[in-house]
């Protein structure tokens, strides 16, 4: 138990109670302190332009406040056209506020309602207005009604009238945004305050501390360069996994989120939620925003990831063993053990820009710390960690394990921190400061109705689990995909297979100092996983948080097995550390029963992605193996003079697997670019180190882009049963009108009478050189096909030069709410036979099923161009939340902030069904106004060297609509934290 504490200079109790008082209060005020919050109007059209329909997205979907003024002029010009004539919409029927005429009446739908309007005089006008739960419609065109609705949503602002006859017609939308707010000076003065206590109360409670031992022994001169050594091999290792190393499930969605924040300093989620900011989680995304006004280059963007595990490193091979293992820590061994560990633990779970990371780092110290704390300073600096790891992520709540398991040492420090009450006061007065400063990180820039609003959003939209819902945490982790890999399951399952055994024998030996430390451990892992059901999400790649604990109980396991040896063993061990040996090999089969799967595998050819481990032909995953090698060891130990050794068997396995882990991990990810160059990242971060092209995977996309239609030569020879320009889903119309642009020639057979049809095309002119390409939707498979046939005209006929040829379908072939059914198919120059001055499309439609029709495009010219050159010139952009990390050059994203968004007009999507959450409207889409209003169809694209690669796509707006033609106004308007929006 630590003495009393003697003051080492005169310092007053009341001084300490007092400076930790205002500190706390200054922080616990934060979240209510007032805030200057940003008040966005949107006015369409915007003053002076024409009113014509406009993209628009406002976040949440209904505003606080619309009003709409629609003059009689406009109304009339409605009425007199017999078919149903948009005035005036904001999203599709039922969702939004749509003004329209029928057979001359006029009818308005507010939502799900329909209400007829009588007709006006010459001189009437309709008015609407909408905010809180209430729609009011006045004006001369009808009698003022109040209805018990909410406010409409707004998706765009549409209307079918001509400019002329829609003169005088305006729209005005208020949106307030909670997360939209800048601290006031009171607020920033409160920030300062509970800092500046901070700091002073950490003075404070150092001069009430005696000074500590420091861990661990010096190493020994002989060893000392053998550890340096070691140190400088992980730090490479380190080093080198941000160069070649996979891509994180969430490195696009935080590069992304990082970029909007530091663009228009906006919070929020980007994707979904209604762009609700991340809050009270959202420190590390603030960590990320000032990086990225750097470089976007994803090595430039490791940086954070790479600082931590060389730090985390240093803190738990010096610090943590230190404390653990005293008279061991410094051997070159346990050193080796160690840096296996944390390696194994480490590089499957925590490079990128996920926050798992930081948890990880703080996680360690903050065990660290409370292990050798004897005095109130080091449990202050312990709390100022915990406060600074808990906005990080949900899975921060892991930090309480520590502090639980040493709960009595704390307890007693506070009790002998000195004679008086006060001064006891004074000392958890301080230690609140210090975990108070959660609260100035997460409320400094935010507020308590914007945490609020941010966690209802979140569990209303999910993921959302509750605590006893863990299990699919590790059902992912022993599932088929990416997040169940082989290297994903070593740290975790190792660990817990180990804790049986450690546990067992540790509790026969419980006076022992490493007895004490190896049942610490355990008991910290495992009260660790135990909070982290608490975490609403269950994704596998959370325990990367805890990869810091895993790799102290491997280690500290381990010792402890090795050490056990040097006391009395009885029969009772030998036959636990048996069973715990088959334990921990089976699951080392269980862990490379998994394969060396990642995210987006086109980004990295590593062996193994598809099945079991087998490096050169050994099946790891096989279920005799591990146990075998478990059994060998066990009777070698057995044969041995010393058959205490048979306790180190279990730790010997549980090494071993991981040093095959580590082992196979680096290697797959060294031979990954050597075996598929294309697209890798590894060599993309490389050409950043040396200087080469610098713009991540769009330096080895090219587009194949669309040039005009080819010049007709004649009639079509064949129509049997295709309709020229028809025949195809009036859902699903081409990329342009009929008649015009690609579609100037165009043929279908849906609706024909027999249900099967033929096309001969006419002959059209091929330039010389010249890449072609068609559109195609229906089925082009089976018994109904396009084909490409190419001539040499004569003097009086085209001869056909070699056999028709079917052309490369080079799109996606995804299936979401954006990708068309209409795809672009063609041939590059290299594949049209030589000579070949005229072409023709043939089309067979031998399908009789309904479903069996087929379209087709006349001929276009199609040109190469590099990704960044097509987007150059067509913004703003919407990547993909998958892609986001591999596009550092991207010119002009599309931005979300004070509660609007950009309509974007190209769209790269990721290959796989993830991009339909930000168009999903139950998820909080941000971008939904896309897929009732945009029109988009996919423009080809490949991965130069390998065109079959499934990289993603580019979607490119058909809808003729202006984008964002409105005014936006920001005004500025001071409340309170707890009352932001009106």
């Amino acid at each position: 138990m630590p003495s009393k504490l003697r003051l080492r200079r005169p310092v007053s109790a009341w001084l300490l109670l007092g400076v930790s008082a205002v500190g706390l209060t200054a922080a616990l005020a934060l979240p209510f302190a007032p805030v200057h919050a940003e008040r966005t109007v949107l006015t369409w059209p915007a003053p002076g332009a024409a009113v014509m329909s406009s993209t628009a997205q406002v976040l949440p979907y209904r505003p606080t406040e619309m009003s709409a003024s629609v003059p009689c002029a406009a109304v009339a010009a409605a009425r007199a056209r017999p078919e149903r004539t948009t005035v005036l919409a904001t999203a599709p029927d039922a969702e939004g506020l749509v003004l329209y005429t029928d057979n001359g009446v006029l009818r308005m739908l507010p939502g799900d309602r329909v209400i007829d309007l009588p007709d006006g005089d010459p001189g009437c006008a309709l008015t609407v207005r909408a905010a809180h739960s209430e729609i009011e419609i006045g004006g001369d065109a009808a009698p003022q009604t109040v209805l018990d609705a909410p406010v409409p949503k707004v998706l765009a602002f549409r209307t079918a009238l001509s400019p002329d006859d829609a003169v005088g017609m305006t729209m005005t939308v208020r949106v307030d945004d909670p997360f939209a707010t800048r601290p006031s000076v009171a607020k920033v003065a409160l920030v300062v305050v509970a800092l500046l206590a901070a700091a002073i109360v950490l003075v404070l409670l150092h001069s009430l501390s005696p000074s500590q031992p420091s861990w661990p022994r010096p190493p020994p001169p002989s060893s000392r360069w053998h550890l340096m050594a070691i140190d400088a091999a992980v730090v490479a290792v380190l080093c080198g996994w941000a160069v070649i190393g996979p891509l994180a499930v969430d490195d696009g969605w935080a590069t992304t989120i990082a970029r909007n924040v530091a663009d228009t300093g906006s919070p929020g989620n980007y994707y979904r939620w209604w762009n609700a900011a991340e809050s009270p989680f959202a420190f590390s995304q603030q960590l990320l925003a000032p990086l990225t006004q750097v470089s976007l280059a994803p090595l430039w963007l490791r940086l954070p990831s790479t600082v931590l595990a060389v730090a985390t490193w240093f803190v738990f091979s010096r610090g943590l063993l230190g404390v653990a293992l005293p008279a061991v820590a410094s051997s070159v061994w346990v050193r080796v053990l160690a840096a296996t560990a944390l390696l194994a633990a480490w590089l499957p779970f925590n490079l990128g820009t996920r926050p798992e990371g930081y948890v990880a780092l703080g996680l360690v110290v903050v065990l660290t710390l409370l292990w050798r704390s004897r005095a109130p300073a080091t449990l202050g600096w312990a709390s100022l960690t915990a406060a600074l790891v808990l906005p990080v992520s949900p899975s921060a709540v892991m930090v309480v394990a520590p502090a639980a398991l040493f709960a009595p040492r704390i307890v007693r420090i506070v009790g002998g921190a000195g004679p008086s009450r006060t001064l006891i006061a004074g000392t958890v007065a301080a230690l609140c400061c210090l975990v108070a400063v959660a609260f100035v990180v997460v409320f400094a820039d935010e507020t308590w109705e914007g945490v609020r609003t941010a966690t209802r959003w979140h569990t209303e939209f999910g993921p959302s689990l509750p605590w006893y819902r863990e299990t699919e945490r590790y059902a992912y982790l022993l599932g088929d995909s990416q997040q169940g890999s082989a290297a994903k399951r070593i740290p975790v399952l190792l660990s817990l297979a180990l804790v049986p055994t450690v546990v067992a024998l540790a509790v026969r030996r419980r006076p022992g100092a490493t007895a004490r430390s190896a049942l610490r451990m355990a008991g910290v892992l495992v009260l660790a996983l135990a909070l982290l059901a608490f975490a609403p999400s269950k994704w596998s790649y959370h325990l990367g948080a805890a990869a810091g604990l895993f790799a102290a109980l491997l280690t500290v396991g381990v010792v402890a097995l090795a050490r056990f040896t040097r006391s009395r063993i009885t029969l009772a061990d030998r036959v636990t550390a048996v069973i715990g040996a088959l334990i921990v090999a089976c699951a080392a089969t269980l862990c490379f029963s998994g394969s060396n799967a990642w995210w987006l595998p086109v980004l990295y050819d590593v062996p193994w992605a598809d099945g079991p481990i087998r490096p050169l032909g050994v099946p790891l995953s096989a279920w005799w193996l591990w146990p075998a090698g478990a059994v060998v060891a066990a009777l070698v130990a057995v044969a041995s003079s010393r058959r205490d050794a048979l306790l180190v068997v279990p730790g010997l396995v549980a090494g071993t697997a991981a040093a095959v882990s580590v082992t196979l991990l680096l290697a797959s990810f060294t031979v990954a670019p050597v075996r598929r160059p294309q697209g890798s990242l590894a060599l993309v971060n490389i050409d950043r180190l040396t200087a080469g092209p610098y713009c991540g995977l769009a330096d080895d996309i090219e587009v194949l882009a669309d040039g005009p239609p080819l010049l007709s030569a004649g009639p079509a020879t064949e129509e049997t049963g295709f309709v020229p320009l028809g025949g195809f889903d009036p859902d699903a119309p081409p990329p342009d009108a009929p008649g015009t642009g690609m579609s100037t020639h165009l043929w279908g057979s849906r609706g024909a009478a027999a249900g099967t049809g033929r096309l001969i095309s006419p002959w059209f002119v091929l330039p010389p050189g010249a890449s072609v390409a068609v559109s195609v939707n229906g089925r082009g498979h089976g018994a109904s096909a396009v084909r490409l046939e190419f001539g040499r005209a004569g003097t009086d006929a085209v001869t056909p030069v070699g056999p028709a040829v079917a052309p490369e379908d080079t799109t996606s072939g995804e299936d979401n709410s954006l990708h068309p059914a209409w795809r672009s198919v063609g041939l590059d120059a290299a594949g049209i036979p030589p000579g070949a001055d005229r072409m023709r499309v043939l089309a067979v439609d031998d399908a009789a099923d309904r479903d069996g029709w087929l379209a087709v495009t006349g001929p276009r010219t199609r040109s190469t161009l590099p990704l960044n050159d097509f987007l150059a010139d067509r913004g703003p952009v919407l990547i993909s939340w998958p892609q986001g990390f591999l596009f550092p050059c991207l010119p002009d994203i599309a931005r979300v902030s004070a509660g609007v968004a950009q309509v974007p007009r190209v769209v790269i999507a990721s290959p796989g069904p993830w991009f339909t959450e930000p168009t999903d409207q139950s998820l909080g889409g941000s971008f939904a106004a896309l897929v009732p209003y945009s029109r988009f169809y996919e423009v080809p694209s490949r991965v130069v060297g390998r065109p079959d690669a499934a990289w993603g796509a580019v979607l490119l707006s058909a809808d003729p609509t202006p984008h964002d033609t409105y005014r936006r106004e920001t005004a500025t308007v001071t409340r309170w934290g707890h009352r932001v929006s009106p």
